[in-house]
């Protein structure tokens, strides 16, 4: 396991320490805003995210025109399926050996974050989950790959984890159920079903 070195600044709030993997996790997953910073432990200062572009490992989108512009489709793209929904209750999240039950804290039709203080899983592995929330007809079954664990308890703890496997009505489902969180102007707080 790498070091955590590095912190990020965005929307008002600091975040981190996180691994360099974590960190590139995140950009390449559209967490991270046009406008955030980020810190490395031996820096002076902190920077534009897109200063760290080669420390990160990540491709300077500004380098080459033809892989910048696929490389902003593929972040348009991410960005499209970006909005969550709150939602709250239970998720069963378990890998054929470990299982660990957390709270659900928000959705999107590519992925979730399950809150949960069991840091039993690696970021990169592949996982099942088992989902029951108001506002779906019917609970689901889904794969998903963790690309994230955040450990600041300033912040809910737990995996962020991006679907690899799923029904695509479920995906209809999901985006509905976001569209009504996002569209009816409150919180988009959906309880869960034990």
């Amino acid at each position: 396991m790498s070091e955590q070195i590095w912190y990020l600044y965005q929307n008002g709030q600091q975040v981190g320490p996180f691994e360099t993997q974590q960190l590139s996790q995140l950009y390449l997953n559209s967490m991270i805003s046009k406008d955030g910073y980020i810190f490395k432990v031996g820096w002076k200062d902190w920077r534009p995210f897109e200063d760290g572009y080669e420390a990160l490992g990540i491709p300077n989108p500004n380098q080459a025109k033809a892989s910048t512009m696929e490389y902003q489709e593929e972040l348009d793209k991410r960005r499209e399926i970006a909005p969550r929904a709150s939602i709250n209750g239970r998720v069963v999240v378990h890998n054929n050996g470990q299982l660990s039950v957390g709270t659900g804290v928000n959705i999107s039709v590519a992925g979730v974050f399950v809150e949960t203080g069991d840091q039993m899983f690696t970021v990169g592995e592949t996982l099942r989950l088992s989902v029951r929330c108001d506002g779906l007809a019917k609970a689901f079954n889904a794969e998903a790959v963790v690309i994230r664990f955040n450990t600041d308890k300033r912040f809910s703890l737990g995996y962020g984890m991006k679907f690899t496997k799923i029904d695509p009505e479920i995906q209809k489902s999901i985006q509905e159920l976001v569209n009504a969180a996002n569209n009816s102007g409150d919180q988009g707080r959906f309880a869960m079903q034990s």
